[in-house]
């Protein structure tokens, strides 16, 4: 009898101490695998984070103000968006007197000096719910300026100002024709006159998210080849000798 309790006894202690081995390492994969979750769920909150901060900040770089890098000036407003994609320099030359006009009226023309214009090119998509022209579009949204010692001075649009063979006549014309909402053009409009002297901007009138200083440079409208002009000179300098020498034989 003492001898199968004592075997009794010893089955049963193994019985237990098995059963507590088990035990402990149903415990440990249970942790294991909650540990995993847990960090798999991280990762994912991290990814997801990322990703919105991302979408965050593209969104504020696509908002009204400039591009970076070499990206066109943009700006997004109650009428539409405006893509400028460049500025450019144009010297309007007065217009000719007429034959029926008086001499004094011609002698005025003659003496009236060039206007410098402004030339923007950009791309105009509808946002509104009305049809809405580029050149309309941009006047209510978008400002030229000169920014002096005493103040702003906004520029006069001069769009309609430009001859009809201009370079750009078919975007100016496709500046003023009306465009659903939803719809794009190419446009050119023209402010000025401009005073190369003074500080010239692009600013948005309704908000502060656009002010772009605008660097003009000489087009070929108004580039002068110095050849032609060193033959000029020579020419007026030749008219000067023989009119000189006609003198001097009127005199004998």
């Amino acid at each position: 009898m003492s001898l199968k309790k004592y075997l009794l006894a010893g089955g049963l202690s193994t019985v237990l101490l098995l059963g507590a081995c088990n035990g402990d390492d149903t415990t440990e994969e249970e942790t294991d695998d909650a540990a995993t979750e847990e960090s798999g769920e991280t990762g994912e909150d991290t990814a997801d984070d990322e990703e919105e901060e991302e979408e965050e900040s593209e969104a504020e770089d696509t908002e009204g103000g400039e591009g970076t890098g070499d990206e066109e000036v943009y700006y997004s407003g109650e009428y539409g968006e405006f893509s400028i994609e460049s500025f450019g320099q144009y010297t309007l030359e007065p217009e000719e007197a007429e034959e029926e006009e008086e001499e004094e009226e011609a002698e005025e023309a003659e003496e009236a000096e060039p206007t410098e214009l402004v030339l923007i090119e950009f791309v105009y998509t509808n946002n509104g719910d009305v049809p809405t022209s580029a050149e309309e579009a941009f006047g209510l949204e978008l400002a030229v300026r000169h920014m002096t010692e005493d103040g702003e001075v906004t520029l006069d649009n001069l769009t309609m100002d430009l001859p009809e063979d201009h370079e750009h006549a078919d975007l100016v014309e496709a500046s003023t024709e009306l465009l659903e909402p939803g719809e794009s053009a190419s446009a050119v409009v023209a402010y000025g006159p401009v005073d190369t002297s003074q500080e010239l901007v692009i600013q948005s009138r309704n908000d502060d998210e656009l002010d772009e200083t605008i660097e003009l440079e000489e087009s070929e409208d108004i580039e002068s080849d110095p050849a032609e002009s060193d033959a000029a000179d020579a020419t007026d300098e030749d008219t000067d000798d023989e009119e000189e020498e006609e003198e001097e034989d009127s005199e004998e």
